[in-house]
């Protein structure tokens, strides 16, 4: 089952990606503030996946590559269980979705029309790869 959720750690969040937007945590992906338990990192789920709206985490220790420790307080303040895509209530995910695909079938158009004429040099070890055009012009 897919659910998004929205995260919010404290507002008194000093860190500069959240202090601005009350704490909310902005997913990387899809640069809103819903997150697809299905998508999201398996740390931050297990935090967060038997809480109800409004309860708040245990306190997850972050640290960064540079060895920054952070510490994260999460809070559920919508659940969005999953259901059918209705237009009204999902239009921008349709809208995203729609958008990908145009964007998929513009590429193959375009890759289909430049293939044969386009030399492609494919190392021995890699001919053996499946590839989802016909780059080896068998």
């Amino acid at each position: 089952m897919a659910i998004l959720l929205l995260l919010r750690p404290q507002e008194s969040s000093d860190e500069k990606e959240t202090k601005f937007d009350g704490g909310q945590l902005i997913n990387p992906q899809t640069q809103d503030y819903n997150f697809e338990l299905t998508r999201m990192d398996p740390e931050l789920y297990a935090q967060i996946q038997n809480l109800k709206d409004g309860e708040v985490s245990l306190v997850l220790r972050e640290e960064d590559r540079k060895g920054k420790v952070k510490f994260k307080i999460l809070t559920v303040t919508d659940r969005i269980d999953e259901h059918v895509a209705d237009y009204a209530r999902d239009y921008l995910k349709i809208k995203e979705l729609a958008l990908n695909e145009k964007r998929i079938n513009a590429i193959q158009k375009w890759q289909n029309e430049k293939i044969l004429d386009t030399y492609i040099k494919i190392n021995g070890k890699h001919r053996d790869c499946d590839f989802s055009s016909n780059w080896l012009k068998q």
